[in-house]
């Protein structure tokens, strides 16, 4: 009998020492693993959808006064990607692009005839207008903050036309584009059933804005290269989260508001054949007051 008993205990000894070393090892497992947690993102979505933007831009004269503005509705998309890790920090890639035609009033511009200038014009202007965003934030109990940059294009064809009198009118076309700086915050405003609200704010800030124009053989002037300076711009948005079905994409409804300002370029002196010509062109002062609504869902991958 003791012989057995000893026989018993060793086993039992052995399987507790057993279990030591199997709790020991899982432990250090799980610090190694914890150890590479960080470094590794836990999860991955990606989110596409459409958009409807209200496109408002006007230009102001060197008094203040209205020069010209183009006001209509542009449809688009939006894509990209957002990685989280464990720690609460995440980043985001996204590209938002417009395409489309808007109403175009302004007023007429001659370099060699100044008795033709000032008159008004009703035409449409073509638009392709692309803005894209890469940030990286980090997120506390409530809220999340913010920062990143990005760059914003937008091709703007304002097409020929005919006045009443039948005097031709050119077209013009002007590639407006900046590289800016971006800091902003999410905070949850409110619930609605399972659904959630929240508030985005972003600042911007212009990296030295730039614009093209070609004067699709006007005059036969070269393409000019204006200078538009840097300023501030503000982007408000209103989220509206749906979660999930039966693991399906969460929807998101998005209001948004965004402004933009430019200052009045610089004059360069226009060229015809690499020639100076003795005429000079700059960008008026102009405001963009844009609006709209983005419909997206996004899928965990």
């Amino acid at each position: 009998m003791p012989a057995e008993t000893g026989g018993e205990y060793k086993k039992t000894l052995s399987a507790i020492l057993r279990g030591v070393d199997d709790s020991d090892k899982t432990e250090a497992d799980a610090l190694v693993s914890g150890s590479e947690n960080p470094m590794k993102a836990s999860r991955l979505e990606f989110f596409a959808g459409t958009s409807l933007m209200n496109l408002g831009y006007t230009e102001f004269d060197s008094n203040g006064a209205w020069y010209d503005d183009e006001i209509g509705p542009l449809p688009g998309f939006l894509l990209g990607g957002m990685l989280y890790w464990p720690d609460n920090w995440y980043a985001s890639l996204q590209l938002n692009a417009y395409f489309g035609d808007v109403a175009y009033r302004g007023q007429t511009q001659s370099f060699e005839s100044p008795a033709l200038s000032g008159l008004s014009i009703n035409s449409r202007s073509d638009a392709g207008i692309f803005d894209t965003t890469a940030i990286a934030g980090y997120r506390f109990s409530t809220i999340s903050l913010y920062g990143g940059v990005g760059y914003y294009f937008w091709r703007r064809n304002i097409r020929p036309t005919t006045l009443n009198n039948g005097l031709q009118v050119a077209g013009l076309l002007e590639f407006y584009s900046w590289s800016y700086a971006l800091l902003g915050v999410n905070a949850p405003l409110v619930g609605v059933g399972a659904s959630r609200i929240s508030l985005d704010v972003r600042a911007t800030r212009m990296l030295q804005a730039n614009m093209e124009v070609n004067f699709l053989g006007y005059g036969g002037y070269d393409n000019a290269r204006l200078n538009l300076g840097e300023d501030w711009g503000l982007h408000l948005a209103l989220p509206w989260t749906f979660p999930s079905f039966a693991h399906g994409p969460t929807i998101i409804i998005e209001p948004w508001y965004t402004r933009w300002d430019l200052k009045r370029s610089n004059a360069v002196e226009l060229t015809a054949n690499g020639a100076y010509t003795g005429s000079a062109v700059h960008e008026p002062r102009s405001e963009t007051r844009n609006f709209g609504i983005s419909v997206y869902f996004r899928f965990l991958m």
